[in-house]
């Protein structure tokens, strides 16, 4: 059992980084590299990172600490589609494992701890609630976010729009239609490093004449672009209208998975439905030459999504209470009670 304060993403130990690669043939979000980019270019500036992990065992939780440091909590933010333990087997093993792992966190007398972006129907999330409710914590489960999905293993692009709903289909063949017939229209693809340079100006050239407020942390996607490309899960689309950016789209593929993970288009082209032109168009692609076996929305239950994705699941959360401290005291009462309102007004 070890725990690593500000531990360097890039140079983990040995039995660490294995643990690590295992985990990550599930998610992107495993890598040690999301990790990365995500501790130092989308967290807090003085922000202490925290990973308890028993490699031997193998599990690890990748934690910061509140400002306070009276609080423990996941190392993830809106920028997270999906949060969980890193673990290389399930079964007995991983119940061990997340066993030990509570227990440590528990002898240090945190307030709470809260894990966000779980997957309630993931094993490790049963585990999680057990292991900390046998360490005399108080772990309260709750709803984080909605993701819209499709399966699409087998399926080609044809069959996919075919599976659409009839206005996004005469949408985008309208508006394609139109479009081309009155502009030069150019798509350009980035999947490595090749002009990469060129696809972040472009990219953050749309971000900012879009309707999204500016980003908290500016240098987060640039550098997710960047580390995304070095293991070839990048898929950057840019849409241009007479040689000038009008969306873009960030996706991510990996191990079969793609994530549609960010997107954005210029304000001055809203009418020209170009976010649905080059979304369509990049299924297209991935659905082509990637063929994965599953397409998300990433996080979020927007209403547009489940036009093109039909499938909705959710991540789910815990709050943990330590009934040791006078905060963590309170609010188990508080969940408690809350808990017991929401019952009455169920049965009510």
């Amino acid at each position: 059992m070890a725990v690593h304060d500000n531990p360097d993403f890039s140079r983990l130990s040995t039995p660490l980084a294995d643990l690590f690669a295992r985990a990550a043939e599930r998610s992107f979000f495993a890598l040690p590299l999301w990790y990365h980019v995500l501790a130092r270019y989308g967290t807090e500036t003085g922000s202490r990172v925290r990973i308890y992990a028993d490699a031997a065992a193998g599990a690890a939780l990748v934690c910061r600490l509140s400002p306070s440091h009276h609080r423990l909590l996941s190392l993830s933010n809106y920028y997270s589609t999906e949060h969980g333990p890193i673990y290389a087997t399930g079964g007995a093993a991983l119940r061990q494992a997340l066993g030990m792992l509570a227990r440590e966190i528990a002898d240090a007398r945190y307030d709470a701890v809260q894990l966000s972006g779980l997957d309630p129907h993931d094993e490790s999330f049963a585990g999680l609630v057990d292991a900390f409710g046998a360490a005399d914590l108080r772990p309260q489960p709750y709803f984080d976010s909605g993701t819209w999905y499709e399966e699409t293993a087998g399926v080609d692009f044809d069959r996919y729009v075919a599976a659409r709903p009839s206005a996004l289909r005469n949408t985008w063949k309208r508006k394609s239609k139109a479009l081309a017939a009155a502009h030069r229209l150019d798509y350009v693809f980035h999947d490595d490093d090749a002009a990469l340079a060129e696809g972040i100006r472009d990219y953050e050239a749309v971000y900012a004449e879009s309707w999204k407020i500016a980003e908290p942390f500016p240098d987060f996607m640039p550098h997710l672009i960047r580390a995304a490309a070095t293991v070839g899960a990048l898929r950057l689309g840019i849409l241009k209208i007479d040689g000038a950016p009008a969306a873009a789209q960030c996706w991510l593929a990996w191990r079969g998975r793609v994530t549609i993970y960010k997107l954005a288009h210029a304000t001055r082209f809203d009418e020209l439905s170009v976010g649905t032109i080059l979304t369509m168009r990049m299924m297209e692609r991935v659905l082509e030459r990637d063929k994965p076996r599953e397409i998300d929305f990433g996080r979020g239950d927007d209403a547009y999504k489940k036009s093109f994705l039909s499938h909705r699941r959710e991540r789910w959360g815990l709050l943990i209470a330590n009934p040791r401290t006078l905060a963590g005291r309170l609010l188990a009462w508080r969940e408690a009670a809350a808990g017991m309102a929401k019952r009455v007004l169920r049965r009510g």
